[in-house]
């Protein structure tokens, strides 16, 4: 089993306009779509589509909460949530006619250290059954930075493989804990290392230095539309993904680490586990709604994405 664990999930509106975005005026959405959003829930689809058992977890509350766990139901992923007293937020991104993506994130609200102590169990719970956990995008405000830090340890006490996606403080001050797998972009990188590596040689040595240095067994960064570069034991990986007419780019990372964990769970080689999960996030990039895919067309995206060793 997979589990995915979103600390701040939300209610995903993805709004498309029928034409251009002007500021300052009042626009008609031509189309409304709800998912049950947050990093780890969009991985969790992904995970799902790919045909494995995922169960979701993380915090909701309010009405939102009971919405968002209706979507869940609705796409057929399992759940079990910590309940929190505070509002799930809400995250809207509006796509216009030429592709063009923006999103207003909400921040989300308190929890309180009884409801933290509820999540630390909760996580020791779940690592117990899971093969691989992925931790997926920001926290909740009175969580704390070492939030992190504290459940990765937890699930590595299980004996399963955690996967963290986040960013800022809670990235670099969960290092230690050594989760199997980051997945960085360049800015996040540099909140590790302190520099910004800008070429592709600079990037390919970052990443074999975080590797290295930190004990990370995968470091994974992502480049966007110019694919990832992947280092780990077996070596640096350089991924490409082939061109595609990108409809809504929203939760395509989130696809990849889903896809990544279901590949690790597997047993995949690791350039293997690379092409799986890129092609899974490139047919993410082709659908309107946030976080869902056509295995059928990451297949075929797979024949077209290549991963060599570079280092």
């Amino acid at each position: 089993m997979i589990a995915t664990v979103t600390l701040n999930a939300s209610i995903d509106k993805a709004y498309q306009l029928a034409c251009p975005l002007v500021d300052g005026t009042v626009m008609r959405v031509e189309t409304c779509i709800d998912n049950a959003g947050g990093k780890g829930l969009n991985a969790a689809r992904a995970v799902a589509t790919c045909g494995e058992h995922v169960l979701a977890t993380g915090f909701v509350g309010g009405n939102n909460g009971r919405l968002l766990c209706e979507l869940l139901d609705a796409d057929g992923i399992d759940h079990d949530f910590v309940r929190v007293s505070s509002e799930t937020r809400c995250c809207v991104n509006v796509l216009e006619p030429d592709g063009r993506s923006t999103e207003f994130l909400e921040p989300g609200r308190p929890v309180s250290e009884c409801e933290l102590a509820a999540m630390r169990a909760k996580i020791a719970e779940v690592a117990a059954k899971a093969d691989v956990v992925t931790f997926n995008g920001s926290a909740p405000a009175g969580a704390g930075d070492d939030i992190y830090l504290e459940l990765v340890r937890v699930v590595r006490e299980a004996g399963a493989r955690a996967i963290l996606d986040t960013s800022g403080k809670l990235l670099v001050g969960s290092l230690a804990a050594r989760p199997a797998m980051i997945k960085p972009n360049t800015d996040e990188i540099c909140a590790i290392l302190g520099r910004k590596p800008e070429s592709i040689d600079e990037i390919v040595a970052a990443a074999r230095e975080v590797h290295e240095t930190h004990g990370i067994e995968r470091v994974v960064i992502s480049l966007g539309g110019d694919g990832s570069v992947m280092a780990c034991d077996e070596g640096v990986f350089r991924g490409r993904a082939p061109k595609i007419e990108v409809v809504n780019p929203v939760g395509s990372g989130d696809t990849m680490v889903g896809a990544f964990a279901v590949a690790m769970a597997r047993g995949l080689g690791a350039a293997d586990c690379l092409a799986y999960a890129m092609s899974c996030a490139s047919a993410n990039c082709l659908t309107p709604s946030t976080g869902h895919f056509d295995m059928a067309v990451a297949e075929e995206l797979r024949a077209q994405t290549t991963v060599e060793r570079v280092a």
